[in-house]
């Protein structure tokens, strides 16, 4: 369906003097009549996007642009479309191509440009002197103060920020990207409701407590977790989520999958997935008279003679240092693990499939002030990643779900060996992945395997098309190719490292099995042989996208110093605070404690200033 996107320059956030934080208004510029005329019309263009083709429709006057509409695009929702829409509203703007990528969603930035130009051509533009005006980004003043500073604004930091600004304190947020959302804009917005009045009245729980969900969070965490963290949480999130739906009315709902590992009904999902969510707080902000700041990282926290944290220092993109001084801070700066070398040395090999932007900015200015951390080795692992770039991960689990579901494939180790069935729990073969020397199993298919693999590849967007996937065969990691094909399953086998005779074995002794009608070694139910012909083999590791550990907190969400002493002013919400969920996270509890911590993080930092 298309999608007319909006021609606003931006949402206004404020009546203030920062207006739409950095982004400048001049107005549509007069046409350059002199030009020879474009030829009016509506043009269409084509290209590859992050995701999968984009598909535009650029309307023309004989001197102008006029619109651009989306006709087809897969972009990630929030990311991506937030990007074009972006874009969109600068061309029109300027009437010009000649701009920066969106900071956050530069492949798709860099990718829609083109498409316009694309369609400018066809228009007659010579795009050497027309459309081609540098707009310069508007720098910030060199300094702003305020109640509340939040840097970052994801799911936690944006619920901070609006919680603070809704007591009346003077909150201003910051966020490196060229828009909100942080790792937030990718899920469903989950999260637990224990004691809450949704949970009661559209769940029907009535025999849920804040001790069964403090014990339930621990088991899950492997008895990891800060139970400091845990029992703020248990007993407090349904305050949160009596905030969030009875006083701010945002929708939420029963969570369309209700996962086991909660001994009581208290999963939710907030209604439209956390895009939603986030676009009503970003409004609620605006609102409650918050100012909000895109394309302004943060990289220093500033400190008193007593060692109080009083701001940050911050660049905007002009690239200008700009001074933020505040009476309360609050870090909401995400995860690190898009940061090599901040990951510590035991997850080597693990591959990383989050957002480029986490890199961890509000971990190193925290210990750079003295913060104490807590389990910065546990990550939430998954299996079956591919690593199509170096260290970071295509996450392929429901590819291989499909593939070893009825049809001729098993997972086997650099010896070849069948190490785990392939219908077991995710957590099984995530296991299995981890207790490799190498970390790495292989999914070996028969034809009719990989072609259910590919078909799942595509309907998940994981690859835009089946033949996409022919660009995984020119990668190499260390010597050795990602995937190989052929009818020789002994030379594939000695491409990819595996012991060509084991494999040989493994295979033979599995169809054995199979044709007998029992998988002897890991019961899998109902094996299916692998079929002669041609094989597929596809190198999987264990992936992540959300590192557990960060800042250590206290109970009121402060941040501590090695001795556990409060560092005054300094507040964390989100990932950056480490603790809360142990070596793994449960079902919506990673959004639950984004937005919890948020909330209480706001409300906590509104206090310390007076407010």
């Amino acid at each position: 369906m298309k999608k007319l996107l909006k021609l606003a320059l931006c949402l206004v956030l404020a009546a203030s003097a920062a207006g739409c934080g950095n982004n400048g208004d001049a107005g549509t510029p007069t046409p350059d009549t002199s030009a020879a005329a474009l030829t009016p019309g509506t043009y269409t263009a084509t290209v590859t996007g992050h995701n999968a083709p984009i598909t535009i429709e650029v309307t023309v006057s004989d001197q102008a642009i006029e619109s651009i509409n989306v006709v087809e695009s897969s972009e990630t929702a929030g990311i991506g479309t937030n990007a074009m829409e972006k874009l969109t509203d600068e061309i029109i703007a300027n009437q010009t191509v000649n701009l920066d990528t969106i900071t956050g969603a530069t492949i798709t930035s860099a990718t829609f440009i083109s498409a316009v130009k694309d369609a400018l051509t066809q228009a007659g533009a010579d795009l050497n002197t027309r459309f081609n005006t540098e707009v310069a980004a508007e720098a910030l003043n060199d300094s702003y103060d305020c109640d509340v500073l939040v840097i970052g604004g994801g799911g936690s930091g944006i619920t901070a920020a609006v919680r603070a600004a809704q007591t009346g304190a003077n909150v201003i947020c910051l966020e490196k990207n060229g828009f909100i959302g942080g790792d937030t804009v990718l899920n469903a917005g989950t999260m637990v409701a224990t004691n809450s009045r949704i949970q009661k009245e559209v769940l029907n729980e009535t025999q849920d407590s804040s001790d069964l969900l403090y014990e339930d969070i621990m088991k899950v965490g492997l008895e990891k977790n800060d139970p400091v963290l845990v029992r703020l949480l248990a007993d407090n999130i349904g305050e949160c989520i009596d905030w969030l739906t009875d006083d701010l009315k945002i929708a939420y709902d029963a969570a369309a999958t209700q996962y086991p590992d909660h001994s009581a009904s208290r999963q939710i999902g907030v209604v439209g997935r956390s895009v939603s969510f986030l676009d009503q707080m970003q409004t609620l902000l605006a609102q409650n008279h918050g100012q909000l700041f895109t394309d302004v990282r943060a990289s220093k926290l500033l400190t008193d003679d007593n060692g109080a944290v009083i701001g940050a220092v911050g660049t905007d993109a002009a690239g200008k240092e700009v001074t933020f001084n505040a009476k309360s801070v609050v870090l909401a700066t995400g995860s690190f693990g898009a940061n090599q070398e901040l990951l510590p040395k035991s997850l080597d090999g693990y591959l990383f499939y989050g957002r480029d932007s986490d890199t961890g900015d509000g971990l190193v200015m925290g210990e750079e002030v003295g913060a104490a951390t807590i389990n910065l080795d546990l990550v939430k692992v998954y299996a079956q990643g591919v690593e199509k770039l170096p260290t970071k991960g295509l996450a392929a689990t429901a590819s291989s779900t499909a593939a070893t579901n009825g049809h001729g494939a098993i997972y086997v180790n650099s010896k070849g060996e069948r190490v785990v069935s392939e219908v077991g729990t995710l957590s099984d073969i995530t296991n299995a992945t981890v207790a490799q020397e190498d970390k790495i199993l292989y999914l070996v298919m028969d034809e009719d395997a990989y072609a259910a693999y590919l078909a799942k590849s595509v309907e998940d967007k994981l690859i835009p098309s089946e033949a996409s996937i022919e660009d995984w065969y020119s990668v190499s990691n260390n010597g050795k190719p990602i995937i190989v094909k052929g009818e020789d399953l002994s030379a594939l086998a000695g491409q990819m490292g595996i012991d060509a005779e084991g494999l040989a074995a493994t295979v033979a002794n599995y169809n054995e099995m199979c044709a007998a009608g029992k998988d002897t070694q890991f019961d899998k139910p109902d094996p299916v042989a692998l079929k002669e012909g041609t094989y597929v083999i596809v190198e999987q590791k264990p992936r992540f996208a959300t590192t557990l550990g960060g800042l250590k907190a206290n109970e009121n969400l402060q941040i501590v110093d090695a001795e556990g002493n409060p560092i005054a002013n300094l507040y964390g919400a989100g990932c950056v605070v480490g603790g809360a969920n142990g070596a793994d996270s449960m079902t919506a509890m990673m959004q639950g404690w984004a937005n919890f911590s948020g909330y209480t993080a706001g409300t906590n930092a509104a206090k310390n200033a007076g407010k």
